[in-house]
């Protein structure tokens, strides 16, 4: 009678199977599920608005344009080419930057990813004369995915760099 499994082997081999049944079900479901947007990356979030305003910070407080300048996506940012004066001007103009930030909003609306930020920094003129100067501004950073990362192709108002 080796051959008969008692009811405590049964009943242990019905609840293991169901339980791998379940496993299974769970695994297929979640590999079929693709969190993605339509368009292969991954939805913007706060954390990459953190990222993009952290490596803006980094270029200022480090007095560096050329790291500012890399968050931002030169090929669909519309006039890139007067920005990018207008930032190598500012940078010429000041330095020893402080900043600071607080992300108060990120949204998607389709491909683009969006965020308001406060933004405020203290800047020392160059020319050791001048006043220091200190500005807030809400910063609206409009960005896209450019295959790798998400980038800025878009800020407003773009007059903070005066």
């Amino acid at each position: 009678m080796a051959e008969f499994m008692s009811w405590k082997q049964w009943r242990a081999a019905i609840v293991l199977s169901f339980l791998l049944i379940l496993a299974t079900l769970s695994i297929g479901q979640d590999a079929g599920r693709d969190t993605r947007p339509d368009n292969g990356h991954s939805s913007f979030t706060e954390a990459d608005a953190v990222r993009l305003l952290e490596q803006l910070r980094r270029g200022l407080e480090s007095d560096r344009p050329d790291t500012f300048l890399k968050t931002f996506d030169a090929k669909r940012m519309p006039g890139y080419p007067a920005f990018r004066d207008r930032v190598a001007e500012f940078f010429g103009r000041y330095g020893e930057f402080q900043v600071r930030y607080h992300v108060t909003q990120v949204t998607m609306d389709g491909e683009l990813g969006a965020a308001v930020a406060d933004f405020e920094f203290d800047a020392t003129p160059r020319d050791g004369v001048s006043p220091n100067v200190r500005k807030r501004v809400p910063l609206r950073l409009v960005c896209g995915w450019d295959g790798k990362q998400w980038k800025i192709v878009d800020l407003s108002p773009r007059n903070w760099l005066k």
